[in-house]
């Protein structure tokens, strides 16, 4: 009788826990892989330094939700820029995904900067477990702006310098010798060709380039927005305060622009549009992009 209850206790084993076994679900493990580096450990005063922190895992992007990550505290350096970027690739028949933030960062006076560390809080969707990880700090030494380009090209300077006082010293005494000036009159002197709107435009759009490329373009959809419409008011002759993008482009339907000039307006006016209102972010890219597009419409409108 203890025979037949030990038999019948094993077949009860054998049979049901392979059973219980095949009714558990097992995510495979899936591991983030965090590093961070600097694409230069020397920089000039006058150059920008760009910190790049890259998380990396096998399998698809949606794998993982990771959350925006807080810029890292910097000593003797300046952020001014940031971006980000996801893509997969396949490495020997695996997915790999990526996740990329870039910061371009600008220093502030010669010696040791220091790059703090850069945490990363992730959820795995599979599991719904949460984790954290963090970068480890990077120095860098910040020379004397342009320390070795001023020796490299000093005596091609000496020489440049040279041939134009040469180049001065002999247009003067030919003109000399063809003009005396004491004889020209107020009345003989040329007059300079007055600035046309479409000038008086572009070289305001040379403004605001100039403090996009030095970071300096935290109110850049506004200000674009206003010098377009500010040319196009002048230009026109039509009222653009208080008017939506659509009534805008509707003035100018009795108006001679072609079908793509009205395009063209309508994205940059909708992008403005969108930026102001609806808090999308501009990247470095569709700045660019958009000060082309611009300016070409005043070219060509000129």
């Amino acid at each position: 009788m203890r025979f037949l209850s030990i038999s019948i206790l094993i077949f009860a084993l054998a049979v049901f826990l392979p059973f219980s076994g095949q009714c558990q679900t097992n995510f495979s493990p899936a591991k983030i892989e965090l590093k961070s580096s600097v694409d230069r450990s020397n920089i000039p005063l006058n150059q920008n330094l760009t910190l790049t922190v890259q998380a990396s895992w096998e399998g698809e992007q949606r794998r993982f939700s990771i959350t925006p990550i807080i810029p890292p505290q910097c000593e003797n350096l300046e952020i001014f820029e940031s971006s980000s970027l996801n893509e997969s690739k396949i490495e020997q028949g695996i997915t790999r995904s990526l996740k990329t933030f870039r910061f371009v960062l600008k220093p502030l006076q010669t010696g040791t900067g220091r790059i703090g560390p850069v945490k990363v809080d992730y959820i795995d969707n599979m599991t719904q477990d949460s984790s954290s990880l963090s970068t480890q700090p990077i120095q860098v030494q910040i020379t004397p702006a342009n320390e070795r380009s001023r020796s490299g090209y000093k005596p091609a300077l000496i020489i440049a310098i040279f041939l134009v006082l040469a180049y001065v010293r002999y247009s003067s005494r030919k003109r000399a010798k063809r003009i005396d000036l004491s004889k020209i009159t107020e009345t003989e002197k040329i007059e300079p060709k007055p600035e046309s709107l479409e000038e008086k435009s572009l070289r305001g759009l040379d403004e605001l380039s100039e403090q996009v490329r030095m970071g300096r373009s935290d109110n850049f959809s506004t200000d674009i927005y206003r010098l377009l419409t500010g040319y196009l008011e002048s230009k026109y002759q039509i009222v653009t305060s208080g008017k939506t993008t659509d009534d805008i482009i509707r003035s100018f339907s009795s108006l001679d622009l072609t079908p793509e000039k009205i395009s063209l307006l309508r994205e940059v006016l909708s992008t403005c549009d969108r930026a102001k209102f609806a808090g999308e972010r501009l990247e470095k890219e569709k700045r660019d992009q958009i000060l082309n597009m611009v300016r070409k419409f005043l070219e060509q409108n000129g």
